[in-house]
């Protein structure tokens, strides 16, 4: 009977471990001056090339310019270096360099599931990097942490707060 219950406690301590383990897979590196918790703001995405030229926006307080939230909007938010979507998934960069929402927790074999920041300038960061890629799928894009094809270009991706208007 003792060790049944001894048992039953290492495998829930197991279980607990692992459901959190994901949280510490990160780049190991980080965005000077990164925001990496933004309370309860809520942000969508812009993409921007990085051939595009900045142009000054006004800005909300946060730093972050404001959009107005319409259905369909990815909505995100960024507690503690986690990305999560409105529907709680983790924002995470999946095996193949794929930036998707998953879980939690996030898809098996990812790479990255933490480590997520805003810039002083309001560019989503993963570790001390600003770079992502889009690259083409039929008639859409899919966004990546990596430059794995010919038709992908590099991009920045601009985060929003998003308000109701």
């Amino acid at each position: 009977m003792k060790y049944t219950q001894l048992a039953s406690i290492l495998s829930l301590a197991t279980a607990i471990y692992a459901d959190d383990s994901w949280k510490s897979l990160t780049p190991g590196t980080t965005l000077d001056g990164g925001i990496t918790d933004m309370g309860s703001t809520t942000m969508g995405f812009t993409i921007e090339r990085m051939s595009d030229a900045k142009v000054k926006r006004d800005v909300s307080s946060d730093g972050l310019d404001q959009h107005c939230s319409v259905d369909g909007n990815l909505a995100v938010t960024l507690t503690e270096g986690i990305l999560y979507d409105s529907q709680g998934r983790v924002g995470a960069i999946v095996s193949n360099n794929q930036f998707q929402f998953d879980g939690p927790p996030p898809q098996s074999g990812s790479i990255y599931a933490a480590g997520w920041a805003v810039s002083e300038d309001g560019y989503l960061a993963l570790g001390d990097s600003t770079q992502f890629y889009e690259c083409l799928s039929g008639d859409f894009y899919n966004l990546y942490n990596a430059d794995i094809a010919d038709q992908c270009d590099p991009i920045q991706i601009k985060l929003v707060e998003l308000i109701d208007c």
